[in-house]
């Protein structure tokens, strides 16, 4: 490659993309790396991600190789160190780092990538051959599909793409009609989807709450509602399922990110906190009713059209926050910040039904 001339007039053959470390931006990169694919059709593109999101990378036709991130607690730091130093091997010719810690950067730089793209945070620039200047108000105030597609600006692609692909099921996935059968589901049932977790459990909605919706859309909808949720959610699921008549609720059992994302596409609505498992639902274009308190659909709303999902929140100007909970807010006396305390059952059976009444 000639160091003299512009990024995006070189050949390039082969990226190396880090990723995120959460499931929902994850997925708000994937219309950054179709649009990366678009432009190169033929270079050949690997990520580097952790678990569980290699699941959902390795079904993703605009990726050719998923790495996974050594993570848990039995790989700390020098495990990171050694699994980038044994990249090298690979020559990549262009980086692309989209979280903004010090580490990534650094991590990334030790793969031996000739070029490498990032943000400029913390100190980065001696790590990044290409860094893109930003501010801590950019970050909180652009769109995140946006603010990763500014980090490959050298590149100078079009523009995201505004649909996102669809996933390639792998060997061994079982099918949407097995996970239905599985759980007791005509494989023509109509049924909603709700996900009451997620990262923190005082970014989440109350559990009752949760509860009396489901009781709500059951008894007077007379709705089925389908419970999903990873294995460390059991217990939540279980408090609402059991809050309701028994047999009612169903709870998906343990799959991975893509049999998941294909039993949210067959769901005729996801209900669920701001969280990874509202994002996947938008990928595979579900309407999508997300919940947001701390955070900020502005910046981290579903990637869709604007009439198939809704958003409950009371839009608090100190939203979105740095969540530091309880130090710069005082909670609730449930425990809660009160941008969702304030949330009733009322505000979101209201909004299932306008939903439900365009879709």
């Amino acid at each position: 490659m000639d160091t003299t001339r512009p990024l995006y007039s070189q050949e390039i053959q082969s990226f190396l993309l880090w990723m995120p470390n959460w499931v929902g931006d994850v997925v708000l990169t994937l219309p950054v790396i179709q649009s990366l694919r678009r432009a190169y059709p033929v270079a050949r593109i690997s990520v580097v991600v952790k678990s569980p999101s290699d699941e959902l990378l390795l079904g993703h036709p605009a990726i050719d190789t998923v790495l996974t991130l050594p993570s848990g607690s039995d790989n700390g730091f020098w495990q990171k160190v050694q699994f980038s130093r044994n990249l090298k091997k690979f020559n990549f010719d262009v980086g692309v780092v989209f979280p903004n810690s010090f580490g990534s950067a650094f991590l990334l730089s030790l793969t031996g990538v000739k070029y490498r793209l990032g943000y400029a945070t913390d100190a980065r620039d001696i790590f990044l051959t290409h860094p893109v200047k930003t501010t801590s108000h950019l970050k909180k105030t652009q769109y995140r599909v946006e603010y990763f597609f500014k980090i490959l600006s050298a590149l100078k692609l079009d523009v995201p793409d505004r649909k996102f692909s669809r996933l390639i099921a792998q060997e061994g996935d079982a099918t949407t009609r097995e996970v239905m059968r599985e759980m007791g589901l005509d494989e023509d049932e109509e049924f909603l989807i709700l996900h009451p977790g997620t990262s923190k459990v005082e970014r989440g909605w109350h559990a009752e709450r949760f509860g009396i919706l489901c009781q709500k859309l059951n008894k007077e909808d007379e709705r089925r509602v389908v419970l999903i949720g990873t294995e460390k959610e059991s217990e939540l699921l279980d408090r609402i399922r059991n809050s309701c008549q028994p047999g009612t609720i169903k709870v998906v059992p343990s799959v991975n990110l893509r049999v998941l994302a294909g039993l949210l596409g067959k769901s005729r609505l996801f209900i669920g906190n701001d969280s990874g498992m509202m994002h996947l639902a938008a990928m595979v274009g579900v309407p999508v009713l997300g919940i947001f308190g701390p955070g900020s659909p502005d910046t981290t709303g579903p990637y869709m059209p604007v009439e198939k999902h809704e958003v409950v929140s009371k839009n608090y100007t100190c939203s979105p926050c740095r969540q530091r909970f309880f130090k710069e807010c005082k909670p609730s006396p449930l425990q809660k910040p009160y941008c969702l305390e304030d949330i009733t059952v009322k505000d979101m059976h209201e909004a299932i039904h306008r939903l439900l009444e365009r879709y």
